[in-house]
């Protein structure tokens, strides 16, 4: 039976302290951002009992509207999982049937890169011994994550066996109660799907094996010393790289896209990619990161020839 007079504070106070032992740091971290930042400072002083459509629907259009740092509007994806949060905080309190208009919103079509500037980047991220250039190799012929190959350590890649083993994840999240501060965290993938072992392609073993006489297993793989290199940092040497190839200006997750879209391109199918991308789901791999490049389109339509 629901409580009255619980506020909506209330309600977040005791759901956060619920999830704290039930829920990643990582994750802890953005429930909390998003309830100190945008749900209390709209709800304060509210009973969840008094909470109805219009209201929520109020808070996602101020949200849209005007949400973000200095009153830019936020993104749809954004302001449904803040919304998606509100519910769960809520549903204990309330025996509304809630009829929300979440917003509606499709995911952002990355960029890949062409195959001249694959090539031209894995032609001089191969020139000499830089093991920051070695970690762009690495994503290339594996499709890791940025912050699996910051936590990547030379003990996780077993040359005999010619295995990668992905079993850690290296962020930057805000720390809970203290505005303004950061720290890093290195633990678990996002998902169990992401726990996994990739088999090393025969060309970036050659290249890793270049490496033998410099390996000390405990030493993070993009320093090869025990001081790790986190994400931001690292994207902007991939972003000097970029500059250096004279390629157009691009996230590193672009990377990624690219290593599944080559994949595709090639006929691996797409549970094998899905697998070694540590997804949970093949339609997501389909729907997110699969996009026939022009040449394959190209290849594809071509075979409609007999037919005219």
């Amino acid at each position: 039976m629901a409580r009255k007079n619980v506020t909506v504070e209330q309600a977040t106070k005791e759901f956060l302290k619920k999830a704290k032992n039930k829920v990643k740091e990582s994750t802890f971290s953005n429930y909390s951002f998003t309830c100190e930042r945008h749900i209390l400072p709209y709800f304060r002083g509210i009973e969840t009992s008094q909470l109805n459509d219009k209201r929520i629907n109020d808070f996602i259009q101020s949200k849209l509207k005007n949400g973000g740092i200095n009153n830019n509007p936020l993104s749809p994806k954004t302001v449904n999982d803040m919304v998606r949060l509100l519910l769960q905080i809520i549903k204990k309190y309330s025996k509304l049937n809630l009829d929300v208009e979440k917003p509606s919103y499709t995911h952002k079509e990355i960029d890949i890169f062409t195959k001249d500037e694959h090539e031209n980047l894995k032609s001089y991220a191969s020139i000499g011994t830089d093991s920051k250039k070695l970690g762009i190799i690495i994503v290339m012929f594996t499709g890791i994550r940025i912050g699996e190959l910051c936590a990547l350590k030379w003990e996780n890649i077993d040359l005999n066996s010619g295995i990668i083993s992905i079993n850690k994840t290296l962020q930057r999240i805000r720390t809970t109660g203290e505005k303004q501060k950061t720290k890093i965290i290195i633990d678990k993938p996002k998902s169990s799907t992401s726990i996994r072992k990739i088999p090393i392609h025969s060309a970036l073993l050659t290249k890793l094996r270049e490496w033998e006489y410099k390996i000390n297993g405990d030493t993070y793989l993009l320093t090869n010393t025990e001081k790790y290199i986190e994400p931001r940092v690292y994207r902007r040497y991939f972003k000097d790289y970029l500059k250096v190839c004279d390629i157009k200006d691009n996230t590193f997750h672009t990377l990624r896209h690219t290593f599944a879209t080559r994949a595709i391109s090639k006929e691996m199918d797409a549970k094998t990619i899905s697998v070694l991308m540590g997804h949970a789901d093949v339609s997501f791999t389909m729907k997110r990161y699969i996009h026939p490049d022009i040449e394959h389109k190209r290849i594809q339509i071509e075979k409609l020839s007999d037919d005219f």
